[in-house]
């Protein structure tokens, strides 16, 4: 008979390594300004923070190969100050710290300038004491079992998801102040790397974006499981690029992150809550 794992009873223990997660916005060449997608990512980093009060936040500025060293240095330590300046202003809590690190640590090929643009960057790390954890004492039962709940769960009471926007859907469905879940829309386990099945739904997308010229969307990330803030970013900028590459302005279009804090189910220990929860929403800002 087959086996598979389910959640028998959970204790609480300490988690020896602290949680970190890590951000990147870009720069110009020679320049040191934040740039307005720069902005729009760290706006939704200090939304995140707001409200933490044990956080180290560490902020790395870097640069291409162009230019002399000496420039360079100064350049990184002006870009990184960029970014510690933006979060001084927002009155976090937490611990500061930024430094330049000229053009060492490339990330890219600095022989091609879109290699070089990747390098024009800051990183911004945040860093978290260690937390608090569940340790899962398991058994095994049969996979039809483990199936059967997974079923119930998706389709019980508890799970109300939000309308999906589909191919069923028109403009008039589209709301002002609506927020509607991007059906299907699945990104590899921990990344803003999309999923093949996702692809209809981001053609369907963008062809309602072509088709509403005057349609102005707010894209929104969220996690399952635990806070990343980073990578909810990063999801929602996923779809804000493949926008824009196909031709959508970007005036049209917002993107923000929004962790775990808006779960549609609370507890999603297991996957098929988790898989809920792990999605990418579009709220209309103007039709």
């Amino acid at each position: 008979m087959k086996k598979s794992i389910l959640l028998f009873l959970s204790i609480a223990i300490n988690v020896i390594a602290s949680a970190q997660t890590k951000s990147v916005v870009y720069f110009d060449s020679n320049k040191n300004e934040l740039k307005t997608s720069s902005v729009k990512t760290l706006d939704s980093l200090a939304t995140f923070l707001k409200d933490k009060k044990e956080f180290q936040l560490s902020i790395n500025g870097y640069c291409d190969n162009t230019g002399i060293d000496r420039f360079n240095q100064i350049l990184s330590d002006f870009r990184a100050e960029s970014v510690f300046n933006y979060f001084r202003n927002k009155e976090l809590n937490g611990h500061f710290s930024f430094k330049g690190f000229s053009s060492e640590s490339p990330i890219a090929d600095n022989t091609t300038e879109e290699g070089k643009a990747k390098n024009r960057r800051a990183e911004i790390i945040i860093s978290f004491p260690p937390i608090s954890a569940t340790a899962e004492i398991i058994k095994e039962t049969n996979v039809d079992q483990q199936k059967q709940v997974d079923e119930q769960i998706i389709t019980s009471e508890i799970y109300q998801p939000k309308e999906a926007f589909s191919s069923s859907s028109t403009i008039n469905d589209l709301e002002i102040g609506k927020t509607l879940v991007l059906k299907n829309l699945n990104f590899e386990g921990g990344t803003a790397v999309l999923l093949p099945e996702a692809q209809p739904t981001m053609e369907l997308l963008l062809k309602t974006m072509k088709e509403n010229p005057t349609l102005k969307i707010e894209i929104g990330g969220h996690v399952c499981c635990f806070d990343d803030m980073p990578l909810s970013i990063l999801r929602a900028q996923t779809v804000f690029k493949y926008l824009k590459k196909k031709g959508i302005d970007e005036s049209r279009m917002t993107y923000k992150g929004y962790s775990r804090n808006k779960p549609i189910i609370e507890d999603d220990r297991h996957e098929a809550e988790a898989r809920v929860n792990r999605r990418v929403e579009i709220t209309v800002l103007k039709k």
